[in-house]
């Protein structure tokens, strides 16, 4: 517990959910990793067996089957009368079945060595006295192989017990060979008496070819014969787990198909007699893939374990991700509030249902509603003080340019030129509107009366190039507007309009009429109208929302839009409709209300 408290306590949200997902999928890995070792390794243990067994029966069986072609091979010779008497009786020159024996015995040999596969290289024939009858051999150099008591079993090989055959191996001095040994003696299948005795010779390379055939190292093969002696092994890595005796286990004999198991030394040791040759097949199978097996096994288990803790603390780093990365997020952003940054939004998908989303959500519906209410309150103000500023850096002396101005008409008077008074006068007018500094909101009428004095002034510039109608109801003369909204329209019109290489008359239409509590001006001209590309790109301006308070720039269309948002209302401002070289229709839309009454 004290370890937990302190790999928990004062520690960070992060480290709590990774160390508290480990910990608590540790104990369990642990569990499941041991059963799934002790399961591994028992059933492969009972594969081992199960696969061992069979092995061991069909090695048994196929070595039953060698020695029984060898021994059936032998007892052939109860087939073959001449043979049979020749081993009883003898034989003599004056015979006059000479030439039948001769021919018995060649089918004999040839029997014999095709039965065994050509494995056999000498026979010998014996009569029931142990005097040697007859012999072949394959070959000229085996007829040297000698039978006296330099071979194993010399003295009792002849005599062996009914239906017993006696199998050994040795080294030959004379032809420096080693060579297996069957033995089996003849009797008369009635009384039981000994006819004769056959001998085998085999090359013992080719007994360990047939023998090691289906072996797979590191098994180990090991032959006993009748007398409990080892006359083949595969090496003596595991001779003391066969020792010597001096007969066969009565239990195999009663039982020669029967294996038995048993784990000895972490070896698989298989037993069977082989009745066909009185013999007992020892196979030893090395544990050694077991171990292996076991280990890797082992090692599976603890690799399996530690990748799925790897998974669980990467999994666990991942999904604190998605608590504590959004809490430091949510905590950055209110420090920047906090620093007068109130514009601060914190992105967040629309599919998130979560408790941290949820405060995510309001959070950025706070900051919404504190700019909104900053906007409502301080943003047209700051405009409106901008726009004043800016006046005032141009004014100089508006007094000094009234007066000069009324000096340069009433000179021309004295000239009689009444162009120049007219448009002292109108310029003087512009510039009394211009610098009005009480209320920021005007009148229709007053804006046209300003829009008229520009207008007028330009008319000089270019005479019938353009023309001007106002199309405005008395009864909306005085509507209340904020200043300086037609005047930028109509400059535009003028300055993108006029001047062109086409030279046309550009012709000027001012509406305004009522439409579901709104007043609508409508500024229409017949210029060559604007690009579509243009024109896209001045309504998407116009759709995004400014929030720095202009500086040095002129007074455009999307500073009147964003002013009359400001003060009136999302729902009022500016729209642009134009074609091209059918001019341009940009509607004013306001609120309609009398003089005096406030914009709701």
């Amino acid at each position: 517990m004290r370890f937990i408290r302190w790999l928990l306590i004062n520690r960070s949200i992060r480290t709590k959910i990774v160390w508290s997902s480990v910990l608590t999928s540790l104990v369990p890995m642990l569990v499941l990793s041991f059963l799934f070792y002790e399961s591994s390794t028992r059933s492969l243990e009972r594969t081992m067996y199960r696969s061992t067994n069979q092995n061991a029966q069909y090695v048994a069986g196929y070595l039953n089957q060698y020695f029984r072609d060898l021994s059936s091979s032998a007892l052939q010779v109860y087939g073959f009368s001449h043979v049979m008497n020749l081993m009883e009786h003898g034989s003599s020159a004056t015979d006059e079945d000479f030439f039948s024996v001769r021919e018995s015995l060649k089918n004999y040999y040839t029997l014999v060595a095709n039965k065994n596969k050509d494995t056999v290289i000498k026979i010998k024939i014996f009569g029931k006295d142990n005097k040697l009858r007859e012999y072949w051999s394959r070959s000229a150099s085996y007829d040297s192989i000698p039978f006296n008591d330099s071979i194993p079993h010399y003295g009792d090989m002849l005599d062996l017990p009914f239906r017993e055959s006696l199998s050994f191996t040795y080294f030959d001095e004379v032809l420096k060979q080693d060579f297996f040994v069957f033995a089996i003696t003849i009797y008369d299948p009635f009384s039981r008496s000994k006819i004769g005795s056959l001998v085998f010779y085999i090359q013992k390379k080719e007994l360990a070819k047939v023998i090691e055939a289906n072996n797979q190292a590191p098994n180990v093969i090991v032959l006993r014969n009748s007398r409990g002696e080892t006359f083949y092994n595969t090496n003596t890595n595991y001779a003391d787990l066969v020792p010597p005796s001096s007969e066969l286990d009565p239990h195999l004999k009663k039982k020669p198909k029967a294996i038995q198991f048993v784990q000895r030394n972490e070896l698989l040791v298989g037993t069977s007699y082989l009745d066909n040759g009185n013999l007992t097949l020892t196979i030893v199978y090395s544990n050694e893939e077991i171990k292996r097996n076991r280990n890797n096994t082992l090692l599976i288990a603890v690799g399996a374990c530690i990748f799925a803790i790897l998974c669980i603390s990467l999994l666990s780093l991942l999904a604190q991700q998605y608590i504590t990365r959004p809490i430091k997020r949510l905590g950055k952003a209110m420090k920047m509030v906090r620093q007068g940054n109130f514009q601060v939004t914190l992105d967040q998908p629309n599919l998130y249902r979560d408790d941290i989303s949820e405060l995510t959500r309001n959070f950025n519906f706070m900051t919404e509603k504190i700019c909104e209410l900053i906007e409502l309150r301080y943003q047209m103000q700051l405009r409106n003080k901008e726009a004043q500023l800016l006046a005032l850096q141009m004014q100089i002396n508006p007094h000094f340019l009234y007066n000069t101005l009324q000096t340069i008409g009433g000179k021309a008077l004295l000239n009689e030129d009444y162009d120049i008074p007219e448009m002292c006068r109108s310029l003087g007018d512009m510039f009394r509107y211009s610098f009005y500094e009480g209320n920021t909101e005007s009148t229709i009428g007053q804006e046209l009366a300003h829009v008229g004095n520009y207008l007028y002034i330009q008319q000089f510039r270019f005479e019938d190039s353009l023309l001007m109608e106002f199309d405005v109801p008395e009864a909306l003369m005085d509507t209340p507007i904020i200043r300086f909204v037609m005047q930028p329209i109509i400059e535009n019109a003028v300055v993108h309009a006029l001047g062109g290489p086409d030279d046309r008359q550009l012709l000027i239409r001012v509406r305004a009429c009522v439409e579901d509590e709104a007043v609508v001006l409508s500024v229409r001209d017949n210029g060559p109208g604007i690009p579509a590309p243009r024109l896209a790109a001045l309504r998407g301006g116009l759709e995004i929302k400014s929030m720095e308070v202009f500086s040095g720039v002129s007074i455009g269309l999307k500073n009147v839009h964003e002013r009359i948002r400001l003060a009136y209302g999302d729902p009022y401002g500016l729209a642009i409709d134009s074609r091209p070289d059918e001019g341009t229709d940009i509607t004013i839309r306001i609120p309609y209300r009398k003089w005096g009454e406030s914009c709701v």
